[in-house]
């Protein structure tokens, strides 16, 4: 069984040798959002207070005017019970500063400095015991004690145009937690250009109760189930092709809680794997009832409804091709409470000859008015990808576990973060879970031979 092989990177006499400094946050294209969402608060911070909170972590330097704040709503795979505010500073040189502050607690969750110096110049100086002294003191300032201990050795990259990115993986009882992590990004003189942290609040499992080693490898190598689908695969030259393979979809079983010995799934869920649910087999929809403003928008049904009728009626040769993926919600909370309406996202994936691809990128979505119930489909034409494939033969799933589990055989143990539902109002609690590992690959569903991935 793997566990983390470095030991607290923070504990014992290194944590003497930080002193004190201050700051948090990375801001990456499109805004960092809360990771670690507290307890449900109906206190949001005001702009103001964000800001009295974003001075406290970090001296603004002299120069920098205040230029805005916004609100950053949760979206996509970041959902969380908060957004965060955005706060940003300008310099007459063009240079920038950004901060993410928690909107209850004022933590600080993002931090980005940008000049003409950390953009082009930061090869002039490049020493990376300096880089990472002044990491250590950043760091020593803005964790307590207890996440210091529990932060790995670094993992260290260099970008000699800017300066070093070092990496601490989340490490609990000697167990990492593969999603959480903290990073900082320093330039070669030390001065600090950012910060990301990925750290789950939610109550950690008991690991009093895990169970055993070899109850875990008896149930991955019972229970998991790839899917047979097309999947784009890539060879060593940058090539790729569609082929016909046993591998894990998000929703299949491919994980052993280790404490419940259940079945999860890639979003740290109850593995339940959804059936195709394939539009051929559907009956006709009628065409979708008008919505009356604000207060008669169409439900979840009703937006899905509209979206397989303009499918029905628009692509009717098209419908043994198509099924239906799990949609998205239509609005989104906003951080008082009102409703901020959109377009609702109804999703559709690819079928050859009943067998579906499980490329993300070929799959389509189609954009339902809430208020009026129309559907369109933005790109044309609509057509599924190109897969060659006429081969008749092939390995049935047991096979294919054989295959698999040759090449993986080591027992892993980790913290995992399930995703959040669409719908959910809290963070759901960390998972320990166990897995089988080794190359990374997939079975071929003609050959049940190996393709590995290295």
């Amino acid at each position: 069984m793997k566990k983390s092989d470095r030991k607290g990177f923070w504990k014992g006499s290194s944590i003497l040798l930080l002193s004190s400094v201050l700051i948090l946050g990375i801001i990456e294209d499109g805004g960092t959002l809360v990771q670690a969402a507290e307890q449900k608060s109906d206190k949001i911070l005001s702009e103001q207070e964000a800001i009295k909170f974003a001075k406290k972590w970090m001296d603004v330097p002299a120069g920098f005017e205040y230029g805005y704040g916004q609100y950053v709503e949760p979206y996509e795979e970041l959902r969380t019970p908060y957004g965060a505010w955005g706060l940003y500073w300008s310099h007459p040189n063009q240079a920038f500063i950004t901060y993410k502050i928690h909107p209850v607690s004022g933590r600080l969750l993002g931090y980005s400095y940008h000049d003409e110096y950390s953009r082009a110049n930061g090869a002039a100086i490049m020493n990376s015991k300096r880089a990472l002294e002044e990491a250590m003191l950043f760091l020593k300032k803005v964790l307590t004690p207890e996440e210091l201990s529990n932060l790995s050795e670094p993992e260290e990259s260099v970008n000699k145009g800017i300066g070093y990115y070092f990496e601490f993986q989340r490490v609990e009882n000697g167990i990492p937690f593969k999603q959480n992590w903290i990073a900082v990004n320093t330039r070669g003189d030390g001065k600090v250009l950012g910060f990301k942290r990925i750290w789950s609040e939610g109550e950690m499992p008991d690991t009093t109760k895990i169970i055993s080693e070899k109850k875990a490898r008896e149930l991955l190598e019972q229970n998991t189930k790839p899917t047979m689908h097309y999947k784009r695969v890539y060879s060593g030259k940058d090539e790729s092709k569609y082929m016909l393979v046993y591998d894990y979809l998000p929703t299949d079983p491919q994980f052993v809680d280790a404490i419940t010995g259940e079945m999860i799934d890639a979003k740290g869920r109850l593995a339940k794997p959804s059936p195709i649910k394939g539009l051929k087999e559907m009956p006709l929809v009628s065409a979708p009832t008008e919505g009356k403003g604000m207060n008669g928008v169409l439900t979840l049904e009703q937006a899905e409804a509209s979206a397989i009728h303009f499918l029905q009626t628009t692509y009717p040769d098209r419908l043994a091709d198509i099924y239906m993926l799990d949609s998205q919600p239509y609005y989104v909370e906003s951080y008082d409470g009102s409703q901020r309406w959109e377009d609702h996202h109804v999703n559709f994936g690819w079928l050859k000859n009943g067998i579906l691809i499980g490329d993300r990128d070929s799959n389509f979505s189609l954009f339902v008015n809430p208020r009026t119930g129309e559907s369109g489909y933005g790109k044309e034409p609509l057509a599924p990808p190109v897969i060659d494939d006429n081969d008749k033969q092939r390995v049935d799933m047991a096979t294919a576990k054989k295959t698999e589990q040759a090449m993986k055989k080591s027992l892993e143990l980790y913290y995992f973060q399930p995703e959040n539902d669409v719908y959910e109002d809290e963070e759901p609690k960390p998972r320990l879970v166990y897995r089988l590992s080794g190359d990374g690959g997939v079975v071929d569903a003609h050959t049940g031979k190996w393709i590995s991935y290295q």
